[in-house]
């Protein structure tokens, strides 16, 4: 990736005119200068730096740890102070009244010995916390599927690219066959025009594939953050998974215990149950502290009514229990609990559709594997057969047992089954994935086994 940014930073440079080259050497020196493929293992560590929906819920994490002390600032004391300075007058009718002066300070405290609701509010921050740390973990795991989906996309559009040039090179070669053979008077038109037709349409695929490849790097450039031209393809053999056949109940069982999704619906539960019990404090007295200290001049330590005048200071406190015990609310607290019991049926409701999902997406990620690896089989031994299929159309075309037709539907046979097999291939590697990312075990060190290609056993997913 080093060099890829050097290049980019020597022709914007020179584009510029920060480098004083002509023009040739402009072309020469960004030509000249090689662009590396970028591993998987680049893009994951460019897309943690650089992608901006992680980037929102790394701020979004952040921002969810400020509750638990927001929530526990409630049963803290709490400090105030005022300072007054009035200049007050009265008019009595028939009495003469001078003006006079409100002077002093007042601090007062206020420390909740009891309150229910608020109790319970702190415990819930905490859940939230919990909450917040699932989030970001998911947005992590959902990073690294988005980083993997588009690398593979990409793989999967450059082979589509070789695969059509190669169709081509193998369709043009049997037209120039066809035109000798027409020549010689051993094919018709009819083979000629066949031919032809197979060139011009393995060109269309051609110019397709190369616009699906930009397509795809454009994808990457999204997460990544930086331009993508090319990307190092895995080893032939690269985190082809291992899994057993029958582990497919531990898996489920696994994704229903351990998935993200079926974590944070039990911690909403255990919120909306906390929340309950938080209506019930619309019955229940809170007992607090209370203190306060003021000092000033009499008219502020006495009142304004008694119009004293003096410039004395003076100090006055007290301190007590406050006792505030709810009578009667107008049933607000019967409605909000029935409101409370709703929603903790509703979170029961939606804790039970994540266990459910989660074990859906985990079988049908692990059938998705299991079906791969017997396609990819499957597929290999047809395009084996495809091969020969082709080389026995082409003999048999040259000595003319076999007309041009045969020769390029086999030829299209063959391209067909090897675009397959790598189709097959890529989709067995995602459904892997996928399959950890339903246990929330899918991290770097899984994305960089597939770039090693040192693949994954069942002991590395604990199955």
């Amino acid at each position: 990736m080093a060099k890829l940014a050097l290049k980019i930073w020597i022709c914007h440079s020179m584009k510029r005119g920060a480098l004083p080259l002509t023009l040739g050497a402009t072309i020469l020196m960004c030509t000249a200068l090689p662009v590396e493929a970028a591993s998987l293992d680049d893009l994951v560590n460019d897309a943690i730096a650089h992608d901006a929906t992680l980037a929102s819920a790394e701020a979004t994490y952040r921002a969810g740890l400020e509750r638990e002390p927001e929530a526990r600032a409630a049963l803290l004391p709490h400090l105030g102070l005022t300072q007054s300075d009035f200049k007050n007058g009265i008019h009595v009718p028939g009495q003469p009244a001078a003006p006079y002066s409100t002077v002093g300070a007042s601090l007062s405290l206020n420390q909740t010995v009891f309150k229910w609701d608020d109790w319970q509010s702190w415990q819930q921050s905490k859940l939230s916390v919990a909450d917040a740390g699932l989030a970001l973990a998911s947005a992590r795991q959902d990073l690294l599927l988005r980083v993997a989906q588009a690398y593979i996309d990409a793989l999967a559009a450059n082979d589509g690219l070789l695969l059509a040039q190669e169709h081509q090179r193998a369709v043009n070669e049997q037209l120039a066959l066809t035109k000798r053979t027409f020549a010689l008077g051993a094919a018709t038109v009819v083979d000629l025009n066949e031919a032809q037709a197979a060139a011009d349409a393995a060109q269309a695929d051609l110019i397709h594939a190369q616009g699906v490849l930009n397509t795809r790097y454009a994808s990457l450039q999204k997460i990544v953050g930086h331009p993508v031209d090319s990307v190092e393809p895995l080893d032939a053999k690269a985190g082809l998974p291992v899994v057993a056949s029958d582990a497919s109940d531990r898996w489920v069982a696994d994704a229903q215990i351990s998935g993200f999704d079926v974590k944070r619906r039990e911690i909403a539960l255990e919120i909306a149950r906390r929340e309950v019990s938080k209506a019930d404090a619309g019955y229940m007295p809170s007992v607090s502290i209370i203190g306060s200290v003021s000092n000033g001049n009499a008219a502020f330590i006495n009142g304004q009514t008694n119009f004293y005048t003096g410039a004395n200071r003076a100090t006055s406190g007290e301190i007590g229990i406050q006792i505030s015990i709810p009578l009667f609310d107008g049933f607000s607290t019967v409605s909000k609990k029935r409101e409370a019991l709703a929603l903790r049926d509703k979170a029961e409701d939606d804790l039970e559709d994540a266990r459910r999902s989660a074990a859906f997406d985990a079988r049908q990620s692990f059938l998705g594997v299991q079906d791969g690896l017997a396609q990819m089989a499957a597929l290999r031994t047809a395009q084996q057969s495809a091969e020969t299929a082709l080389k026995s159309n082409q003999k048999g075309f040259r000595v003319g047992v076999r007309i041009n037709a045969d020769v390029l539907n086999a030829e299209d046979k063959l391209s067909g089954t090897r675009r397959d097999l790598a189709k097959a291939r890529y989709d067995t590697l995602m459904q892997f994935l996928h399959l950890k990312a339903s246990v929330a075990q899918l991290d770097q060190t899984t994305l960089s086994q597939l770039d090693s290609g040192s693949g994954a056993s069942p002991a590395e997913s604990g199955k």
